[in-house]
């Protein structure tokens, strides 16, 4: 999950750690990822890395 750290429309303890903890997901297949920003995250450079990691990760590297 990638999140605002100052969300104030769903601040982080009071819902997207409890969300966080609920999901399904092994805890070795899962992260929370505090971006410092508010409820809308942009795609700034950190982000997109988490992305693309993200996807490398779970549909492998792109081969060209």
């Amino acid at each position: 999950m990638i999140v605002g750290r100052r969300d104030f429309v769903r601040p982080v303890e009071t819902c997207q750690m409890p969300m966080f903890r609920l999901l399904g997901a092994p805890a070795k297949d899962k992260r929370i990822v505090l971006i410092d920003t508010g409820h809308v995250v942009y795609p700034s450079p950190p982000v997109v890395k988490e992305i693309l990691d993200w996807l490398d990760r779970y549909l492998g590297p792109v081969r060209l």
